[in-house]
């Protein structure tokens, strides 16, 4: 299946047959979200693999009473790293960039101009931005995994609807990750329609905003 194919046939699942999903077919999906871009080459997103019935039960509470957390075969927790927007975890990401030509810098000007301008000011600015920053790339990786999700003939449904701090305390998570979205994944037992998308014109300009 090609990239056009799977997010044409992309639709969000909420139904779920009780077969397992194989360990490469979740592999797969994780490999596709560890391949997503971000700023800096950060890649400040975690993911934890849920399959115990009990866990996922605690989390769909977490999200609300959600059946389509609690039914799923697997739930994948998307998780940021904070302080992967740290000086220093800014420094390495784009020293590596440097290194393999992306980034003509030299070390002097990375140090001196580049981690102190307002372009990198994450890790300046304080635990929220930087937590804003880490949100942005978590849901970029997460739309990789759910088209890979697609080639991979199973179903998934973006649950952003959640109490981080139930979910961090359910995950047992160290105080330098937060809890973003949940992931369930499965493989689908409805074949819902896609909902309707605005027309291209109605949200398209070229070279200004009319």
């Amino acid at each position: 299946m090609n990239v056009s194919d799977a997010i044409l046939k992309r639709t969000s699942i909420r139904k779920w047959k009780p077969a397992p999903v194989e360990k490469e077919k979740i592999e797969k999906v994780l490999e596709a979200g560890r391949r997503a871009p971000s700023w800096g080459n950060t890649q400040p997103w975690r993911f934890i693999v849920v399959e115990d019935k009990t866990k996922r039960e605690e989390l769909a509470k977490a999200a609300g009473g959600q059946p389509v957390v609690s039914n799923a075969p697997v739930v994948i927790v998307c998780c940021g790293s904070i302080e992967d927007f740290s000086r220093k975890m800014q420094r390495q990401s784009l020293k590596q960039l440097m290194e393999v030509g992306a980034l003509d810098w030299t070390d002097d000007v990375l140090d001196n101009v580049v981690l102190e301008s307002d372009l990198f000011a994450p890790y300046r600015l304080g635990e929220q931005v930087m937590t804003i920053k880490a949100s942005e790339q978590i849901m970029i990786a997460i739309a990789y995994m759910t088209l890979e999700a697609v080639n991979q003939g199973l179903g998934t449904c973006w649950v952003g609807a959640l109490a981080a701090e139930d979910s961090h305390k359910i995950m047992n998570l160290p105080d330098n990750l937060f809890v973003h979205d949940l992931l369930p994944l499965g493989y689908p037992d409805e074949d819902p329609k896609s909902r309707p998308r605005k027309p291209l014109e109605k949200i398209t300009f070229w070279g200004q905003y009319k």
